[in-house]
């Protein structure tokens, strides 16, 4: 593959117009980070509210702010679910984690919102943080979780329909990384299209037109080089164990295939090792 995935690129136009009406229709703040937590975009493109902006010059500092949002964030990407969690002002705040070909690609956090109407103790003594405090919107608990769920839905819904931009093709990659989990298995076209949520002709077509192979080629070629990986890590290993963990249970038909394509037999790659 071509290197770790990143959100480190331009948005799509699609994604930007998503955030911006995810952000009008709750009136919160959305935000989608990079994996390193840099901020990408913000809905509506609108900065912190008034208050968080009083709180951070009177009370808490932005660093304090910001490690925070790092910590929730690496909390997130250590366990893969989403987060929601009490900022230093009292406010409700939620980061979900955004999961490419099994990576960390970026976050998306949504917050700014009060779910009560207690005062925070630390500005009970400050009318004008008050005020501000109780301009900002207001959910319930049970609504807070259906922003999540909805949070959730966008997130699959940018990464399925690959509307961000990543180096290399995404469906390709996809591809490449569900073929290496399941190369023990038995693996199939149809299988591999539904993951990908394309038809089976579709997919082929794709590995035609743009990579020049077949889904049956790439497959073949994938569990070559696996073989050839587990070799190089112990050369003694037999060949129907190497054969059997690459998903090929007849070990005199992986050796026929491995001379077809390699041009030698794999006692011969593993003499040259």
């Amino acid at each position: 593959m071509n290197g770790p995935v990143s959100l480190d690129v331009l948005l799509s136009r699609e994604v930007c117009r998503l955030l911006d009406s995810f952000a009008a229709i709750l009136k919160t703040q959305v935000i989608f980070y990079a994996a390193g937590g840099e901020i990408l975009k913000r809905g509506r493109d609108c900065s912190v509210s008034a208050f968080c902006s009083c709180v951070q010059e009177k009370y808490f500092s932005l660093e304090t702010c910001q490690k925070l949002d790092r910590e929730m964030q690496e909390f997130t990407r250590r366990t893969g679910r989403i987060r929601s969690y009490r900022c230093h002002a009292g406010l409700t705040e939620i980061i979900a984690p955004i999961r490419v070909l099994d990576e960390i690609a970026g976050f998306v956090g949504l917050g700014q919102f009060r779910t009560s109407d207690d005062i925070p103790e630390f500005i009970r003594s400050d009318d004008e943080m008050i005020r501000r405090y109780f301009e900002l919107p207001c959910f319930t608990e049970q609504e807070a979780a259906s922003m999540e769920d909805m949070l959730n839905t966008l997130i699959e819904y940018i990464v399925n329909k690959e509307l961000v931009s990543f180096p290399g093709n995404l469906r390709y990659r996809r591809l490449i990384c569900y073929i290496d989990r399941n190369l023990a298995c038995e693996l199939t076209l149809g299988q591999a299209a539904k993951h990908l949520n394309i038809s089976a002709s579709g997919l082929e077509h794709f590995l035609h037109d743009k990579y020049g192979t077949s889904f049956r080629r790439l497959v073949i070629q994938l569990r070559l080089q696996r073989a050839e990986e587990l070799w190089r890590a112990a050369p003694d290993t037999p060949v129907r164990e190497i054969a059997s963990a690459v998903g090929i249970e007849d070990a005199h038909y992986f050796s026929r295939l491995y001379h077809k394509e390699r041009g030698i037999s794999p006692r011969e790659f593993k003499d040259r090792l």
